[in-house]
């Protein structure tokens, strides 16, 4: 037996012989299994397999073929003559049941995939073996390959040397393992090609190869997009890109490949080889010392961080191989650790970090030996000379894969616990050392570049160029790497204290360096307890007061020549220091730094140059390529400083810090209104200077910007100037806050200022044109100051250049386009309606006054609808007037402003419609456009006012006719009497309005239409009066024969709803024609609940009125008096009137059955409820139909 193997499920354990043989043992199971392939067979003949014209599975699954062009057959079994080395087990997928897909190396540097399967679950491996007998590719990946009688064999997968290497080239594989890559583990989103049918992200194979006299070898095999054993080697042998191949120094026995986690190492001839598997699959580059670094390129190298660690501390000045005793015998792999056992039986220690031995063990195995017994037999024992075997065999170092930090130590049959309790305690000491350690190689470069593990968007330090400073070269790999340990040294502490030390010594080492901004970063993390924030700041601003403490700058020359070129440090510092002040919510500490801070903003601002670097929020600076830029940069960052601060500083100490330092009125503005002081932000705008356009833009921005009821008297105190300014924008800004309470009346006097200076402006030219004799003219304009103006400001103006002053802007749009959006978002106020329409009668075009009036000018007949039912109320009062219809439109204001024109009569006829005066709106449309008089005159509705005004029409048309011989005046009569139809004039109608002498062949026609019309009016009224005599002697029949009708009833007849002998009950009762009968108590119970509520009172009202007669007639008779006549008539009338409502038609029998349809029967609730619900959906017949 020359290795046992164990799985990491500790069921499945392989023995490998020397001779080839394989035998397979499981955990519930007492017998050893012997393996098919593996070896010769019992009777001596080769084990069994396929080894005639054979290739691996690897290169077939490719698709290759041999030179003779047929395709090669997979080779199952192992080669002869070698035997299993090495396994890699499935840790993933591995079960008790079956190890899944596993790897075996031999001794002759061949890779097979096998599978274990336990005795236990033969069903199962059955139909494994069925399976993988019908597939002999790689389509399936989880049963590996059979021959013919379903036995699972070993199947060969990659050779690691080729066919023409000699037989002492060829290494035994003495290590083997892959790992899967799963998606969650990659970073920066999906590979092109990262998920394949296996539902793997990839996989990294690691072999390694050693021998005597052989070389020492580390297979790395690769592939990201592909989970399957066989592809992922195919790959790498037909791609350069997925093989990699590490040939290190020295010829060892047995090179032993040891994983923990993502770390291997690999015990060679001259030391530890160790590196990391890189998870983020992102290429490699070759770093100083012979080590693997981290590059942002891409590529297949997985293996990063790698180095050789010597077993001894003066092997690096020599160049022989060490010792056989300086080898160990066996290692071992920790997160943190690397272990090693020597022959002598000391364990050292060694971080993996440092690269260096912390610790060392040497183990008794002596006083771990039984002690000797008294008997006879261990007598004799001693007496033959045999030893304990724990001091003749070799140890070895055995590693938990559960429990990757606990190692155990075997030898023969002892065995000894390693743990290790708060491994990595000192951990981040050794790296951080080893940041310090590591060589900057820094040059002489121009620029910086971000810092690599520094915030994403952060910029370094340009320096000035006025400042003198030498220039700060870039970050070199080599440094960027050094922050990334950095990093990882403060990730690898376990409390708050040891982070402080690691950021403290990080800034430090930055300042020594010449890195001050991105030292002051790192001080600003630091607690107070490790850097002072009184002391760190003052130690950051000496340099630039000219006081020169080596201890400020540690006596480091480039931290005092970075730290007397610029405050960006200290601004640095501070920024962060805010910052967190701001996080805490400390007022305090914010009011003080920020202070501070603005005056370091205004002092770098004041000493830039032509090119020089401005600052940044966070203290880091870029290049400007020249003055104006910067410059514009620069107020920028000051505008995002003091913006994002200026709730956390004191508004007045920061206005009045501005303001020595001679700070733009814009800039000023939007700190005051950021702050909250509207007032003293819009002056500050309107005041910035010549640039009347940008300041009144800003104030607006201010404005608008500010909440409704800070900003609101502000508006309303510079309206004027923002509408002379900028009266588009002004008038924009208005409407978009009318409905957040912005009063369009308070502003209307300043929209009537600026109509008027419009209008003085527009009459300059016509004066100039008037004195021609004059070129030019100038004029003295008196401003008045308001709260933007401190005093009243004197400008003159060439008259030919008033239109364009800066300070005038003549827009004829703005002032219309404000009062109409704001009557559209319902403003009601009168003095809006009629200043709009003075500024529509001022223009040209009547189209905008026309079209408002269609809106708001009600039409006619909606007018005469409404006089009708004001003339129901029978009350002068309510007689039609302006405000019938509750309109903010002033139309009396409205037409004298037209009429006043002389112009726009098609609008002043819209509003005699409104006011229902269709008269005089024909009367002024004869003037303007007969056509649309007669319009006017169609629409008319009573047929009296209809023939006035086809008159007037008629009258105006014979007006405008010549007089030659009446001739035109009686076709344009006649064309009257076509447009208005037979119905409303005749001729005798018109016969006025035409010449004493015209000729009657001209109205021919009509006189013989008018004749015919008149006969035809004839004939129907004698046949009206014919039906009219028919229908009264139908009358007069019925009334005769109900005087005479007569109704018959049983003696024993019963009320339909009592059920009583409607005799016998003692009150009125009624006889209906269909048969029923009911006495009036119950018919007025039945009847009652279908009356309306008009009805039901009536009805007690005649009651109560009968009672009373009835009781005055009764007393009447009593006192023997005569009864008066008239009560018997009252009486008689009231019940002709009850009857009328209670027994006008038969209620079983009637409309009133119909209408009782949805109640249910006497007693029935259920019924009741029912016709109920019923009733509720009929009420609502919209939903129903949704539904």
């Amino acid at each position: 037996i020359a290795h046992i193997f164990v799985d990491p499920t500790g069921c499945h354990t392989l023995l490998s012989a020397t001779n080839g043989e394989a035998y397979y043992l499981h955990s519930s199971s007492r017998s050893v299994q012997k393996l098919a392939g593996f070896g010769r067979n019992a009777d001596g003949s080769k084990g069994s397999g396929n080894h005639s014209n054979v290739a691996a599975s690897s290169v077939i699954a490719l698709g290759k073929q041999n030179a003779a062009g047929m395709e090669s057959a997979i080779q199952t079994g192992l080669t002869l003559g070698s035997y299993v080395t090495s396994v890699a087990w499935d840790r993933e997928r591995g079960t008790e049941g079956s190890t899944k897909r596993i790897l075996l190396g031999t001794n002759m540097g061949e890779l097979y995939e096998y599978c274990l399967i336990s005795p236990n679950q033969s069903s199962e491996s059955t139909s494994d073996k069925a399976t993988a007998g019908k597939k002999k590719d790689d389509a399936d990946d989880d049963a590996p390959l059979t021959s013919d009688g379903g036995e699972a064999l070993p199947v060969l997968l990659h050779k690691l040397y080729t066919a023409e290497a000699e037989a002492g080239e060829i290494a035994a594989v003495t290590g083997v393992h892959f790992e899967r890559l799963s998606p969650s583990s990659k970073k920066g989103g999906a590979s092109v090609r990262d998920v394949h049918s296996s539902g793997t992200a990839g996989m990294v194979i690691l072999v390694a190869t050693s021998g005597r006299n052989k070389r020492t070898r580390l297979h790395t095999f690769y592939s990201p997009g592909n989970g399957s054993l066989r592809t992922v080697l195919g790959e790498a042998s037909s791609s350069s890109e997925m093989y990699s191949l590490v040939e290190l120094p020295g010829s060892i026995d047995f090179a032993d490949l040891r994983l923990c986690g993502d770390h291997f190492a690999l015990r060679t001839a001259l030391g530890i080889y160790f590196g990391t598997i890189d998870r983020t699959w992102v290429g490699t580059t070759k770093g100083k010392q012979g080590k693997t670094q981290r590059s942002s390129g891409t590529g297949t190298g997985v293996i990063v961080d790698a180095g050789m660690l010597p077993y001894d501390s003066n092997q690096h000045n020599s160049r022989h191989a060490p010792s056989s005793s300086v080898i160990p015998v066996s290692i071992s792999l920790t997160p943190h650790h690397l272990i090693t056992l020597s022959e002598s039986s000391e364990v050292k220690f060694i971080n993996r970090v440092a690269e260096k031995v912390i610790q060392k063990e040497r183990v008794d195995w002596a006083s771990m030996s039984p002690p000797p017994s008294t008997s006879a037999s261990s007598a004799t024992v001693r007496d033959f000379g045999v030893v304990d075997e724990n001091l003749l065999a070799i140890g070895e170092l055995m590693m938990d894969i559960r429990r990757p930090d606990q190692v155990w130590l075997r030898k023969a049959r002892a065995l000894v616990h390693i743990s290790s309790s708060c491994e990595d305690r000192d951990v981040w000491k050794f790296t951080l050392a080893k940041c310090l350690e590591m060589p900057t190689g820094r040059g002489a470069a121009s620029s910086r570049t971000r810092l690599a593990g520094a915030p994403r968007g952060e910029l370094t330090r340009q320096p000035s160029v006025a400042s003198g400073a030498p220039s700060i070269p870039p970050l070199t790999e080599e440094e960027k790497a050094q922050e990334a340990l950095f990093e990882h040294a403060k990730g690898l502490c376990s409390n708050t204290v040891q982070k402080a030390v690691v950021t403290a010594v990080r800034a430090e080492y930055h300042l020594s360096q010449g890195r001050a901004e991105l030292a002051a970063k790192y001080l600003a993390q630091c607690p107070p307890s490790v850097a002072p924030f009184a002391d760190t700041s003052i130690r950051l601003a000496l340099p630039m007061l000219g006081i020169d403490d080596p201890k400020t700058y540690g006596n480091s020359a480039k931290a005092k020549k970075n730290l007397n070129s610029s405050n960006l440090a200290l601004i640095t510092y501070l920024s962060d220091k805010i910052r967190g002040a701001k996080m805490n919510d400390d007022s305090v500490v914010s009011t003080m730094i920020g202070a501070w801070l603005t005056e370091l903003y205004l002092h770098e601002r004041e000493r830039s140059g032509p090119s020089v670097a401005t600052l940044g929020t966070g203290g880091y600076q870029t290049s400007v390529p020249n003055r104006a830029s910067n410059t514009g940069f620069n107020q920028a960052m000051l505008h995002n400083f003091l913006t994002n601060y200026v709730h956390d500083m004191d508004a007045k100490t920061v206005m009045r810090i501005l303001s020595s330092h001679d700070v733009g009125a814009a800039e000023s503005a939007t700190f005051a209104a950021s702050s909250g002081d509207i007032g003293t932000a819009v002056n500050a705008a309107l005041c910035s200077g010549s640039d009347d356009l940008a300041g009144a833009m800003e104030a607006l921005r201010i404005l608008d910007d500010a909440p409704m009821e800070i900003a609101e008297p502000f508006y309303y105190r510079h309206a004027s100037t923002l509408l002379n300014r900028v009266p588009q924008a002004a008038s924009h800004s208005f409407l978009g806050r009318y409905l957040e309470g912005l009063s369009a009346t308070k502003l209307l006097p300043s929209i009537m200022h600026y109509e008027q200076r419009r209008a003085e402006i527009a009459a300059v030219p016509k004066k100039q044109e008037e004195t021609a004799a004059e070129e030019t003219k100038t004029e003295t304009i008196k401003i008045d100051g308001t709260k933007a103006f401190v005093d009243g400001v004197e400008m003159q103006l060439n008259s030919r250049q008033i239109s364009q002053s800066g300070s005038f802007v003549d827009d004829g749009d703005a002032s219309t386009k404000y009062l109409e959006g704001v009557i559209e978002l319902g403003c009601k106020s009168n003095a809006i309606y009629s200043y709009l329409i003075s500024l529509y009668v001022k223009m040209d075009d009547e189209e905008p006054l026309y079209r408002f009036l269609s809106t708001h000018v009600p039409s006619a007949g909606t007018v005469a609808e409404a006089n009708k039912k004001l003339l129901m109320l029978k009350d002068k009062r309510y007689r039609f007037a302006d405000d019938a219809f509750s309109s903010p439109l002033d139309m009396s204001f409205a037409l004298r402003t037209i009429l006043a024109t002389g112009r726009h009569y098609r609008s002043a006829i819209k509003l005699y419609m409104g006011f229902g005066m269709r008269q005089q709106a024909v009367e002024l449309a004869l003037k303007v456009d007969p056509g649309l008089a007669r319009e006017l005159a169609r629409d008319s509705v009573g047929a009296d006012e209809r023939k006035r005004l086809w008159l007037m029409i008629a009258r105006s048309a014979a007006s405008e006719g010549d007089t030659r011989g009446g001739r035109d005046v009686v076709a344009k009569v006649v064309s009257v009497l076509k447009d208005c139809g037979p119905d409303v004039l005749s001729i005798e109608d018109v016969l006025p309005f035409l010449p004493d002498f015209a000729q009657i062949d001209q109205i021919k026609d009509e006189i013989s239409d008018a004749l015919t019309s008149y006969s035809s009016k004839i004939e129907s009224l004698l046949k009206e009066m014919k039906e009219g005599d028919q229908t009264c002697d139908g009358l007069r029949q019925e009334i005769n024969r109900l005087s005479t009708h007569r109704m018959q009833m049983k003696a024993d007849a019963r009320c339909a709803f009592t059920n009583e002998l409607v005799l016998m009950a003692g009150e009125p009762f009624y006889v209906f024609p269909s048969g029923y009968v009911a006495v009036e108590s119950a018919l007025k119970d039945e009847v009652m609940p279908f009356l309306n509520e008009r009805q039901r009172s009536r009805a007690k009202e005649i009651e109560k009125s009968i009672e009373q007669l009835q009781r005055q007639v009764d007393s009447q008779e009593a006192k023997s008096e005569q009864v008066s006549n008239d009560a018997l008539l009252d009486i008689e009338e009231l019940q002709s009137e009850l009857d009328g409502l209670i027994a006008a038609e038969c209620p079983l029998t009637g409309f009133r059955m119909v209408d009782s349809i949805d109640h249910g029967f006497d007693g029935c609730t259920e019924e009741d409820d029912t016709f109920a619900q019923a009733r509720s959906w009929a009420e609502q017949p919209a939903e129903m139909s949704s539904n």
